[in-house]
């Protein structure tokens, strides 16, 4: 394995088909002359194990296992209209967290859980609730309904916590918890701030939470759900897509998901203290204005101390503009109109930099170019091109943005994982040759691997948000000062990275029909998983505990890979065609998301299918395939992505 330290070359072969063994000193050239050594000095972005809050689940000398968790407020129970929102003021003093010591796996039935918010509860007046064990289909409401066989009141037990334990699984006739049982909990949450209270808190003070899961005599978090009225899942490690990070479906009886809009805005299901509480300060900034302050969302106040930091030149005011929920940008379809949440990337722009704003010159869709592909089987599919112009003559190329899901998991991949996979001079003669892209670091100059981009240039989730910020809204920070101030200070840059690092990647649906699973051998037969590895494991070292060792399918292999010629951008630069494989996780609710499907670095493709077709180059076979497939293969395949 490699071992990482500070100092560390890292040295990859041009052709391997795993990782290989790394010392501290060159690997000999592979045999053959067509696979030279490809010698990369990088450093690694995360050198050795940071400081962390500790494991999340341990098990003590006494045979005890203890998991750590953490939440926010929710304005409704799971399955109920404004579950997934953020309701107003939900970044002030509305997280906690919990511990659960469980006692099963030592051979006794006793669970104690312990409640730890931020902010202090009403007392007098209504209690912290603590409910568990969900039964679905009760109180003669039909299936939909549901009620918790334990509703309990917590017992407090010094500042700022609460404890209770349990011990017998109420769902099933309160016989002794087993190992394997899962217990459904939640927190009924009430905030000072009722008339007899000494200290208030602004705006609502009645809360639920998340019903988590609990894996008894086992210990974490699971996003697996025992609903027997029918939507069950992620039920298997392979539909977690995210590893522990994966939320759970929230779903109605029918399968019709819960206020998808929001399904790339929740917090990671394993997330730990302090950082459930950084990522809604994080998501509060996300939300921000950067001139007037104010928040995307009703009912905020306006964070004063952002205000007026927008610009001189921006593309637009917040990140939630370009992001909306965290989705990809929108563009539009109707020539003549102005484009908005596309940028616009220059390389011959003099002093118009290295990205047109607005201000400089308004983009527009001049024109829609398009062309017919005949399937095999006779299918006749409509592709479109959009043309965009600036009104001047420039080496440019549009960028259209992306989902932001799994950042944090994509960042803690080990480099040797990613100089492993690239294969430039194609020795295994698959007609694949992907490369990492080795870039500087922004701050200390060091090489460092590529991750992040349509081209995969840049080498964090906090140098993609410092940049972003920078280019996108004209806002400065240590990073990238605008113009040589850095408005925005460290601790505001770390909260917008927690919050992009821990948003929660949504399982895989219908797994288990068979024309999904049938789409999946066909993934792999037809050669797309040659560039969309379905499985990678992260690293170690990375400062976030959430993160580590995490087995997570996000279909992508993070490296460049040629195209060819139809999808190059008008840069004339020698990696015109080269782009990131981009990851597929969360691909199939990007029309609940967004509204719309606009797939590719300039939103040509308006579905999966036209995605593929545009396909060329290194990814010309798979391409071939799937034209020649038959109408069932071809809605097989469609349908395991549009599960992803």
């Amino acid at each position: 394995m490699l071992r990482r330290s500070s100092l560390l070359v890292v040295v990859a072969i041009a052709c391997t088909s795993s990782p290989p063994e790394v010392g501290e000193t060159p690997l000999p050239e592979p045999k053959g002359e067509r696979c030279a050594t490809l010698n990369q000095t990088v450093r690694p972005l995360f050198p050795t194990a940071m400081p962390t809050s500790g494991p999340i689940v341990t098990r003590r000398s006494d045979g005890v296992i203890v998991t750590h968790g953490a939440g926010r407020v929710r304005p409704r129970h799971e399955r109920e209209d404004r579950f997934m929102h953020f309701e107003p003021r939900y970044f002030e003093k509305r997280s906690f967290a919990f511990t659960i010591e469980d006692e099963v796996a030592a051979g006794r039935s006793s669970l104690k859980v312990t409640y730890r918010p931020i902010f202090d509860w009403a007392e007098p007046g209504p209690r912290t609730n603590f409910r568990a064990w969900k039964v679905y289909g009760e109180a003669g409401n039909g299936p939909q309904s549901y009620l918790f066989a334990n509703n309990n009141v917590l017992t407090t037990s010094g500042p700022l916590e609460q404890t209770i334990t349990i011990t017998t699984n109420a769902r099933d006739r309160n016989r002794p918890m087993r190992v394997g049982d899962i217990m459904e909990f939640e927190f009924g949450i009430f905030l000072k701030g009722f008339p007899a209270d000494d200290t208030f808190v602004v705006g609502a003070k009645s809360y639920y939470s998340d019903t988590f899961r609990y894996q008894v005599g086992v210990g974490g978090l699971t996003p697996e759900t025992f609903d027997t009225t029918g939507w069950l899942g992620p039920s298997t490690q392979a539909e977690r897509l995210g590893g522990d990070t994966t939320v759970p479906h929230i779903a109605f009886a029918d399968g019709t998901l819960v206020d998808p809009t929001f399904a790339f805005a929740q917090l990671a299901l394993n997330t730990q203290a302090p950082h459930q509480q950084q990522w809604l300060e994080g998501r509060r900034l996300f939300h921000t204005d950067f001139g007037t302050g104010a928040h995307s969302e009703r009912g905020n106040p306006v964070f004063t101390e952002q205000v007026g930091k927008l610009g001189p030149h921006f593309n637009v005011r917040s990140c939630q503009d370009c992001h909306a929920h965290n989705g990809r940008g929108v563009v539009p379809t109707t020539p003549g109109t102005r484009v908005d949440t596309l940028v616009w990337k220059l390389w011959d722009g003099g002093p118009l930099g290295t990205q047109l704003q607005p201000q400089e010159a308004p983009l527009m869709l001049q024109r829609t170019e398009t062309r017919v592909v005949t399937l095999a089987d006779g299918t006749s599919v409509t592709l479109t091109k959009p043309i965009f112009d600036a009104g001047r003559a420039l080496k440019s190329s549009a960028r259209m943005p992306r989902q932001l899901v799994g950042l944090g998991l994509l960042e803690a991949i080990d480099e040797s994982v990613l100089l492993a996979a690239q294969d430039v001079e194609d020795c295994d003669g698959n007609g694949i040759s992907g490369r990492v892209n080795v870039i500087d670091d922004p701050v200390t100059g060091e090489p460092r691997v590529g991750r992040f981009g349509w081209k995969s240039e840049k080498v964090s989730v906090r140098h993609q948000v410092a940049d972003a910020l920078l280019l996108d809204l004209g806002v400065g920070t240590s990073m990238f000062p605008e113009g040589g101030r850095a408005e925005l200070d460290d601790a505001d840059l770390e909260r917008l990275t927690t919050y992009m690092r821990l948003v929660g990647v949504v399982p895989q649906r219908g797994a288990n029909t068979p024309q999904v699973r049938r789409g999946g051998e066909l993934f792999s037969s037809l050669g797309c998983a040659g560039c969309h590895f379905p499985s990678l494991t992260t690293g170690t070292t990375h400062p976030f505990e959430e993160l580590r060792a995490q087995s997570i399918r996000p279909f992508t292999d993070l490296l460049l890979h040629d195209l060819g010629p139809d999808l190059a951008d008008d840069s004339a630069r020698a990696d015109a065609s080269e782009w990131r494989t981009p990851p597929l996780w969360g691909l199939g609710l990007t029309r609940e998301v967004t509204g719309t499907v606009q797939l590719l670095h300039d939103g040509r493709a308006g579905s999966v299918l036209e995605a593929v077709l545009w396909h060329g180059g290194e990814a010309a076979p798979a391409r071939q395939a799937l034209v020649q497939a038959s109408a069932e293969d071809r809605a097989a395949l469609l349908a395991f992505v549009e599960s992803l």
